[in-house]
């Protein structure tokens, strides 16, 4: 596609590992997506493989950089899980995820389990869960001193039942490479080690969409459903049998519905809730150039040359990159308002 010449402003990717001549001289069309959330990072390459043979298999490990000219960035690894061929035209698809997950799955990661954690910290039933199918846990520190008296997981995989945990606290279970994380949103980055600088954004003095190369569109989304300001819980005190409310904020409240053992987890629960409700707010959804710094979990900047309403920062939720020979390098990026 043109994307791998040498230039100071062109748009170019590279990929090193298996099949990596035949990757870089035919790649047709890319795509790379990085959530945050439970969602893997995933890659998407479509190659033209007309009178050509030496593909990679699934299983092998590529790394992908992106970027313009000899400014490339790294972004990863990412392991092929799939791969389509078809006939006319002669191409195939390979599809990657950052996670190591194996075709085979060995470790039984996707089968559904059911059990029973009793009186463990959640950063130790994390660890129980993630390290017997290969992963490095990371566990961010203020969940170490959590203490879960009684979690049930039925019927559900261990990726689905992580998810599960972490949505309920507001935080994220993630596969990065080979570790899992377990962090607050907004430090999936920064608990593996990785840097995050804010990207600051500003309106082109001509933007046009017949700039395709500049061009930059935004559109904000406020819920019209009234937000809550506060959230309530109930919990049992053991040695009376007498269940007590706590109100975390102000009217209107949302009430939530599982009953807690004591009262500190059902403050802590309330405060959760309350701050997932405020990240799931207003947002913004841009089109702009392609950046390889913008990141899931990062900061976006959008500064004074925009619209009064979209001006400050925003965390960055999901990041789609796109390639081809006609739009050249595009980002879609959605990101939530900071609270």
């Amino acid at each position: 596609m043109g994307l791998d010449k040498p230039s100071n402003y062109l748009p170019r990717v590279r990929v090193s590992g298996a099949g990596e001549r035949i990757i870089n001289n035919l790649l047709t069309l890319w795509e790379r997506i990085d959530a945050a959330g439970t969602q893997s990072d995933q890659l998407t390459l479509h190659i033209d493989t007309t009178g050509q043979t030496g593909l990679p298999k699934e299983g092998a490990v590529l790394t992908w950089q992106e970027g313009y000219g000899d400014n490339l960035i790294d972004k990863g690894q990412f392991k092929i899980t799939r791969i389509v061929p078809k006939l006319f035209p002669p191409s195939v698809t390979i599809v990657a995820t950052a996670a190591p997950f194996q075709v085979d799955d060995n470790t039984g990661f996707k089968e559904r389990r059911t059990r029973t954690f009793e009186n463990v910290s959640l950063a130790d039933l994390f660890r129980h869960v993630v390290t017997p199918h290969g992963f490095s846990p990371r566990v961010a520190k203020e969940f170490e001193s959590l203490t879960i008296e009684h979690l049930d997981q039925i019927d559900e995989t261990d990726s689905a039942f992580l998810a599960r945990i972490a949505r309920e606290r507001d935080a994220i279970a993630k596969p990065v490479n080979d570790l899992y994380v377990l962090a607050k949103r907004g430090q999936v980055k920064t608990i593996t080690g990785q840097a995050i600088p804010p990207v600051v954004v500003t309106l082109p003095s001509n933007n046009a969409p017949s700039e395709q190369a500049r061009f930059i569109n935004a559109q904000l989304d406020r819920p019209s459903r009234q937000r809550i300001k506060g959230v309530k819980a109930n919990w049992t005190n053991s040695n009376t049998g007498e269940e007590h409310t706590v109100a975390v904020g102000t009217a209107p409240f949302k009430k939530l519905r599982q009953t807690y053992d004591n009262q500190a987890n059902a403050t802590q629960a309330c405060q959760e809730e309350l701050i997932k409700n405020q990240r799931q707010g207003t947002s913004v959804h841009l089109e702009l150039p392609g950046n390889p710094k913008l990141v899931a979990e990062g900061i976006l900047t959008l500064n004074h040359t925009f619209p009064a309403e979209m001006r400050g920062n925003w965390s960055i939720d999901k990041v789609t990159a796109r390639g081809d020979s006609k739009a050249g390098y595009r980002c879609s990026v959605v990101a939530s308002e900071v609270v």
